[in-house]
């Protein structure tokens, strides 16, 4: 084993619907990132910045779970996800969240890197080139990957591996949202390499301004959802109704009625 993929499997993780949800912070997933750049490893890097969303779907999507568990890591990206870590023990201080991260890395790329983007369409990949070029000088667009609405199978992925390699990228962001980002580094996890690669659903969209950043004070109190829905009710509000309810009835009954049967059962 390479000593990069050392460091990757050596974060910490704590379980969290059965998914092992890593116990790391920006500087520790940038660092990770860094080191694989720099002295390569014998094979890929994925990560996802989940959120409660990605946590319920992954109990009732089973393709979706498989999927999430071959990750290497699963960030913490959403405040419930981080108060149901700490209350098991983690002593996380913040989230890990896609919005922020992003910008991070590409700012703090160790030398010039390749980047492919998978995911969105021509107008939002050229708004990204324009804000991303003079912003981030060792960010380089090689490839900008439009994938067709639909169902992700085994020919859409390959046709987008032979793009990646031919394009020589190095650093992947997928950017097909829930749960078809899931589904895409599912398949392609084989095929990419010593790739790093992220999804990030509509991270970019934040840091091109079609998206907003809740105030602080919402973020922190666990309300960037309410901030979406609020900016955009008839496409969000849907998603937030269905998910939100079932992450915390996930979270009475797969984490703390079995936490309370535990403890009842000690001598």
């Amino acid at each position: 084993m390479s000593e990069t993929r050392a460091a990757a499997r050596s974060i910490p993780t704590l379980p969290l619907f059965e998914v092992p949800v890593a116990l790391t912070d920006y500087d520790g997933v940038i660092g990770l990132i860094r080191r694989w750049l720099t002295n390569g490893s014998n094979g890929p890097l994925t990560m996802d910045a989940a959120n409660a969303m990605s946590l319920a779907n992954s109990c009732v999507d089973e393709r979706l779970r498989v999927a999430m568990l071959r990750y290497d890591l699963i960030l913490p990206d959403s405040r419930p996800l981080l108060w149901s870590l700490n209350a098991k023990g983690a002593r996380l201080s913040d989230v890990v969240s896609g919005p922020y991260l992003v910008p991070r890395i590409l700012a703090e790329l160790p030398r010039r890197t390749r980047i492919a983007l998978i995911g969105g369409y021509r107008p939002e990949h050229r708004a990204i080139v324009e804000h991303c070029r003079p912003r981030f000088p060792l960010a380089e667009f090689v490839l900008l990957q439009e994938v067709p609405d639909g169902e992700i199978d085994r020919s859409v992925v390959d046709r987008c591996l032979e793009r990646i390699e031919e394009a020589g990228a190095e650093l992947v962001f997928v950017l097909l949202g829930v749960p078809r980002q899931y589904y895409w580094v599912g398949l392609a996890e084989p095929g990419l390499g010593r790739r790093v690669c992220l999804s990030v659903g509509g991270a970019f969209n934040f840091m091109i301004g079609r998206n907003h950043y809740a105030p602080r004070w919402m973020q922190r109190s666990g309300l960037w959802w309410l901030y979406r829905v609020i900016r955009d009710p008839r496409r969000l509000t849907p998603r937030y109704v269905k998910y939100n309810p079932l992450f915390l009835w996930f979270l009475l009954t797969r984490e703390v009625l079995p936490a309370v049967s535990r403890r009842r059962d000690r001598p």
